[in-house]
């Protein structure tokens, strides 16, 4: 086969998990998990099983309401929740799905004269429905072109897009807040009312309805500061999640060479860092915020009730902004030194844990303590002079709040003895000064974190610029199958622009179904070429392809879900041996776990552990398991991806002889429906390929029969 075979057609293991509701390891076993799969079907998904079960939770059987929403979003579709009754559903609303409030799913495909058409989520079956008052929520759902389709800015501003999704809710949150200061009006003027007209008229008799007045008030602004807390709660907590969510699939998107270039600590260091932007919305800032709008309402009050006094704390504001613009430049320096030095122990620590059985093999415990003391010095150091600013800053801010209420009491008492207005007024424009310059006091204190949170939204948006190798969901809207003609043309790669190449002019061909053995010494460019073979990465000169496709044509993704690769060092990640297993091919079924592990011959050892397939392992758990049942785990992983290409890296690393004939039984069993590229040292290993291709210093040297290459390798060539 020289060219990709296009398939337009839905894919049949989706159209299995359709009509069957169970796909790879979820089943549906909740009413709403049930709805799943109609639900695709009735909105005419054209994506593949894959897509499916990777956007389903982790565990997904119990599937809830906002995780199906969830995994729509991931798919491409957007919801929208209103509460109705089924009387009030069109058809051209639907499909929808529809939650009664007593309980259970309801997918809505169409309706006619006799009901709906629908599937029920408690008795798995399409039923007939009928049109009554029956109420609950129904979930309309919008197809849109992606994930960032709700977020694109022309300006590039991606958290600026995320914001416009809160708009409605933003202008809410004004709202309220303009109420809220109109109430808080009432407490000063409620003091000025008392001074000048109860007290100085004798009249006591006007009290009791002042104080009333007043206690509405107050319970107005409770009511209406508890109502803000809720809407600035709600729209934190969303934006976390939709934060985090977003920078965690934009990091999973991003091109191997775009993080490897990182070490583990400082990437995780940079994603905590965008936790100051949550903190700064759950935390008194955004009230701050909010406030700052509405001092003019009370520099407006205090003009009209003292007239030129307003000036003072108008005085008082452009001094704040002076200072701030001043020091600014030097916070802001501090702030990302202080930065850098707490993200480099915090990538210490990470590298310090997860090598730590080395650091104590190699008895450097002291060592390490001495790096992680200087680094904390630095970090302690960095914090403490933005500290010694932060409290700069606020005695400034505290000697100019003095100086505020000083003045305005000296000229207010001016004006008081010159008849020009009471002192109720006075004692009421004290209390409207102060509530202009508290949260003006606030944000200026606030500097710091401010500077922060803008460090973290500006990388943020960085980070979201950068180009991923793929859209979510596109790759399987177009499916092609291969033959596996490998065809390496001249490939030259290096790492870094300043390092030396790994592969220097590298050219072989692999036919369909052809095992083919790669051979060399340490350093040679073997894992290397793997690495390009799979996508991984391009080759900077020549060119890789597969049926004739240059790889740099073919989504990565789809790429590597063609291709089965055991890399040289493996992992597994926490859940069940059945999970780890279905990274490779997360709609495999129960009995292509078992086949694959049955080539492997790993099956009888999963059997006999007490959990069998259910059996939990953990991220480190692979260096406490026996060497050779990880091995084989991590081969039957690549067996069960079926791939028409097979990478392996050193395949038979940590197995005993028993599983040495395992190995070389299935490469026999292999050969013909599988190119293989294998790398290898063993003789045996070698003598069992087609072909064999050695490699030096990143270039080929020969490419030929199998004990060619042994020969050549031992100086002679035959």
């Amino acid at each position: 086969m020289n060219a990709a075979t296009l398939q337009l057609a839905r894919p049949e293991p989706l159209v299995a998990a359709l009509r069957d509701n169970k796909l790879g390891e979820f089943s549906a076993a909740s009413p709403v998990a049930a709805c799943l799969m109609p639900l695709l079907e009735a909105l005419e998904w054209r994506g593949g099983p894959r897509d499916v079960a990777e956007a389903l939770p982790h565990f997904a059987d119990t599937l809830d309401l906002i995780d199906l929403r969830n995994v729509l979003v991931t798919l491409g579709f957007e919801s929208e929740a209103k509460p109705t009754t089924l009387r009030r559903l069109e058809q051209r609303l639907l499909p929808c799905l529809f939650v009664p409030e007593n309980g259970g799913a309801l997918v809505l495909r169409s309706i006619d004269e006799r009901g709906f058409e629908g599937f029920d989520g408690d008795t798995r079956q399409d039923v007939r429905i009928d049109v009554d008052g029956r109420r609950g929520t129904a979930y309309f759902f919008t197809l849109i072109d992606g994930p960032d389709a709700a977020t694109a800015q022309p300006n590039g501003s991606w958290f600026a897009g995320i914001i416009g999704r809160f708009r409605r809710t933003l202008y809410q949150l004004l709202g309220l807040t303009l109420v809220l200061n109109l109430v808080a009006l009432a407490v000063p003027l409620f003091i000025m009312v008392v001074y000048d007209k109860v007290i100085g008229a004798h009249s006591i008799e006007t009290l009791p309805s002042l104080a009333i007045g007043i206690v509405v008030a107050l319970a107005a602004d409770i009511v209406l500061r508890l109502i803000r807390a809720r809407l600035v709660g709600g729209v934190a907590g969303r934006l976390d999640y939709i934060l985090g969510a977003e920078a965690f699939r934009q990091v999973l998107a991003l091109p191997p060479a775009a993080t490897e270039r990182s070490t583990i600590g400082s990437q995780v260091s940079r994603l905590k860092e965008f936790e100051s932007v949550r903190d700064f919305f759950t935390g008194p800032l955004a009230a701050v915020l909010l406030e700052m709008p509405f001092m003019i309402l009370f520099l407006g009050v205090i003009a009209a009730l003292a007239g030129p006094v307003a000036l003072i704390p108008l005085a008082m504001i452009v001094a704040f902004a002076v200072v701030g613009w001043l020091r600014l430049p030097r916070l802001r320096e501090t702030v990302a030194t202080a930065g850098r030095a707490r993200g480099e122990r915090q990538n210490f620590l990470v590298e310090t844990f997860a090598n730590l059985r080395i650091v104590k093999a190699s008895a450097a415990e002291p060592i390490w303590r001495d790096r992680f003391r200087a680094l904390s010095a630095e970090a302690v150091t960095t914090s403490n002079a933005t500290a010694k600013r932060s409290v700069w800053l606020q005695t400034i801010a505290h000697s100019l709040m003095v100086i505020a209420g000083i003045a305005v009491l000296w000229f207010g008492t001016l004006r008081v003895v010159d008849g020009l207005m009471t002192i109720g007024a006075l004692i009421a424009t004290m209390a409207l000064v102060w509530r202009v310059l508290s949260p003006l006091q606030a944000g200026f204190l606030a500097f710091s974190r401010l500077e922060q949170v803008k460090q973290s939204i500006r990388q943020l948006n960085l980070l979201m610029q950068l180009r991923p190798e793929s859209k979510i969901g596109k790759s399987s809207l177009l499916g092609r199958s291969y033959g596996g003609r490998i065809v390496f043309d001249r490939v030259s790669f290096r790492y870094a622009a300043d390092g030396d190449p790994a592969l220097l002019g590298a050219a072989f061909t692999a036919k369909p179904g052809e095992l083919v053995a790669i051979l060399g010494q340490s350093g040679a460019g073997k894992s290397t070429l793997l690495k390009l073979a799979s996508g991984l990465y391009y080759s900077q000169a020549g060119s890789v392809s597969i049926d004739g496709i240059d790889l740099r044509q073919i989504d990565p993704v789809e790429m590597r879900r063609t291709v089965a690769y055991v890399p040289q060092s493996s992992s597994l990640f926490y859940g069940t041996i059945a999970q780890n297993l279905r990274f490779a091919d997360p709609t495999a079924s129960d009995d292509q776990l078992a086949a694959a592990t049955l080539e492997a011959g790993l099956l009888q050892s999963i059997l006999d552990l007490p959990d069998g397939f259910d059996t939990r392992i953990g991220s480190r758990t692979h260096t406490r398991l026996p060497f050779g049942f990880a091995q084989r785990l991590f081969i039957s992983r690549a067996l069960l991806r079926r791939a028409p290409i097979m990478l392996l890296d050193e395949p038979a690393t940590n197995l005993d002889e028993g599983g040495d004939h395992m190995l070389m039984d299935l490469m026999e069993r292999l050969r013909g429906r599988s190119t293989i590229l294998m790398v290898t040292h063993r003789p045996s290993h070698i003598r069992l390929a087609d072909k064999a291709v050695v490699l030096d210093q990143g270039m080929v040297q020969f490419v030929g029969p199998p004990e060619g290459a042994i020969s050549f390798m031992q100086g002679t060539v035959s």
